[in-house]
């Protein structure tokens, strides 16, 4: 089922059925103006507002960040309840991605792309300079091509879409971009599966082949080995990565979210009492949040953090606030 649920997570109680998305992927960039054009200029993302209120004590509790001081905005694809969210912090220092980062290091690793005109994304990375890792790979129709952003950040561009059969209405079928996965390359796979599968709900998408062992090449990995667990969350998924052969270096010390690259992921409902009993069940786990859950009548929100080190946003939104939350495209 690509349509996830959490049935009975409390005793004596049941939640009805709603789907728990992949609905923002964030990401802390230290040219925010010149990343966020970026992606509207080579992909076609539409712009959807920002934000200057993510600063001071209740920001910091929520993130986990002492002090914090940024500035957001967001970018929206073809897809309903979907974001890509770009913070530039001020505070505290954002440390660099280091030089010699690769996609088997643990974090946050890669985000992919289907783009409608596969020929034509190429043209549009060409003409701005950005060179492939390796060449494209696949047949055409199943062509895919790995490149770096102006941040370092790793991207895979998909001529096929893995979506799933009977999938939700994409309002802005227009747009030639929407974002299908996450990857994540985590120490210890099964450990990752109590929080991922076990405690947040998220099923498996047992019939999706999204990478094969030869895709390894398109990031710089050719002839790597590694463990792979894939989950549907929504209409998106997410690619859980232990790596055997090379293994990947773990967090740098004294690593926080802020740090340029990935920031974390969220799953997103529009279903209160839903966000309340996963956010109980993570709770009953063992998994914390930096605070308690914060709540302002039309939206709620709590950073999670599982024990390995991975920040997980908590993200309830009420579909009329959409565009205020930046999950619609910004008139004018």
């Amino acid at each position: 089922m690509g349509v996830n649920s959490l049935r009975g997570v409390e005793e004596g109680t049941l939640v009805a059925a709603q789907p728990i998305g992949l609905c923002q992927i964030a990401l802390s960039v230290r040219d925010l103006q010149r990343t966020h054009a970026w992606y509207r200029q080579v992909f076609g993302f539409l712009p959807a507002g920002g934000t200057r209120l993510f600063r001071g004590p209740l920001t910091s509790r929520v993130q986990g960040l002492p002090g914090v001081i940024s500035t957001c905005w967001w970018l929206v694809d073809q897809q309903d309840f979907f974001q890509l969210e770009m913070f530039e912090f001020k505070r505290p220092e954002v440390k660099p991605l280091p030089p010699d980062w690769r996609p088997c290091d643990v974090g946050y690793s890669m985000v992919g792309f289907h783009v409608a005109d596969f020929d034509a994304a190429l043209a549009r990375l060409e003409k701005a300079h950005i060179r492939h890792i390796a060449p494209p790979l696949g047949r055409n129709g199943t062509r895919r091509v790995c490149v770096r952003d102006p941040e370092g950040v790793l991207l895979e561009i998909m001529e096929d879409d893995p979506g799933e059969p009977g999938a939700s209405h994409r309002p802005r079928p227009e747009l030639p971009v929407a974002t299908r996965f996450i990857t994540v390359s985590v120490p210890d796979m099964e450990r990752s599966r109590r929080f991922f599968v076990e405690t947040l709900g998220l099923p498996e998408a047992k019939d999706v082949a999204l990478h094969l062992p030869e895709h390894e090449a398109l990031w710089g990995l050719p002839g790597a080995r590694r463990r792979s667990s894939l989950l549907w969350a929504g209409d998106r998924l997410i690619e859980l990565v232990e790596y055997i052969d090379p293994v990947g270096r773990p967090w740098p010390e004294g690593h926080r979210i802020s740090d340029q690259g990935i920031l974390n992921i969220a799953l997103g409902f529009r279903d209160k009492k839903l966000f309340d009993a996963v956010y109980r069940r993570c709770v009953s786990a063992g998994y914390r949040g930096n605070w308690r859950p914060f709540n302002l009548g039309a939206w709620s929100v709590v950073y999670l953090n599982d024990d390995q080190g991975f920040s997980v946003e908590l993200l309830f939104v009420r579909s009329w606030y959409d565009g205020r939350m930046g999950f619609r495209p910004k008139k004018g």
